[in-house]
């Protein structure tokens, strides 16, 4: 009897590992749910509006295009007292111009208008791209236990950073849907908080050439970050990087 018990163990732990899966395992299908990374390569041109909604009221958002091959980039924003900035330049080398309703702005505006603008850049693309950036360099990834969040199987991918970005020591906790490899959620701890947020993602939605990604996340406390504006363009004219 005792030796049916002993083997009855040994055979649920070894079903058990056999249907363990790696973390590059998860990582593949978190690739796979946004359509493979070959898609994501041929990506080049992305154009988004970043925006928060709170409690039912939406602001006018940030608008961004994008070069990914180039790294040439167009930022657009509205100041507080409804003037037009828009900022020209390059995320790799972070130069550039910066003008305040088509009027070009002295380089020591515009070079502070350019942080803001990489900043941004930083911030509002990660919302939107987090699935595409988990094997970044810098990027410390670790498969933690599998959670059910409302009925739904998920295998949860811890990450952190070494010394990349511009908050390092930011935490992020990605709830990946274990069927379909979508992210169905988000917590995050960010440095130099105490308190945990979590964001309830929206299902994936293809933004062009078969690149698929949420674009909107909601919290309890019924705020959204949210992309009314989010595709892969084809191409563009070039001008959108060289005139206001």
């Amino acid at each position: 009897m005792k030796k049916i018990f002993f083997s009855g163990l040994f055979f649920m732990a070894l079903l058990t590992t056999l249907h363990a899966q790696t973390k590059e395992q998860v990582i593949d299908k978190v690739w796979k749910a946004v359509g493979g990374k070959n898609t994501f390569e041929k990506s080049r041109y992305f154009q988004f509006t970043f925006a928060v909604e709170r409690d039912g009221k939406g602001n006018p958002g940030r608008d961004h295009i994008w070069d990914r091959y180039t790294g040439d980039y167009r930022f657009e924003s509205v100041t507080a007292g409804g003037k037009k900035n828009v900022v020209l330049f390059n995320v790799n080398t972070k130069k550039g111009k910066a003008f305040e309703n088509g009027v070009q702005l002295p380089d020591s505006t515009s070079a502070k208008l350019i942080k803001n603008a990489y900043a941004a850049f930083i911030n509002d693309s990660y919302w939107l791209m987090v699935p595409l950036k988990l094997q970044d360099p810098g990027v410390n990834t670790a498969l933690e236990a599998s959670e059910e969040v409302k009925g739904v199987k998920c295998d949860v991918i811890h990450l952190n950073f070494d010394k990349v970005g511009l908050t390092p020591g930011d935490q992020y906790w990605l709830y990946v849907n274990d069927d379909t490899g979508e992210i169905i959620q988000w917590r995050f701890l960010l440095q130099g908080q105490k308190t945990s947020s979590t964001f309830v993602w929206t299902p994936y939605e293809d933004l062009g050439g078969g690149l698929k990604l949420s674009t909107k996340k909601t919290t309890e406390g019924n705020t959204s970050i949210y992309f009314p504006t989010a595709k892969v363009l084809s191409n563009v004219d070039k001008n959108i990087f060289i005139k206001p």
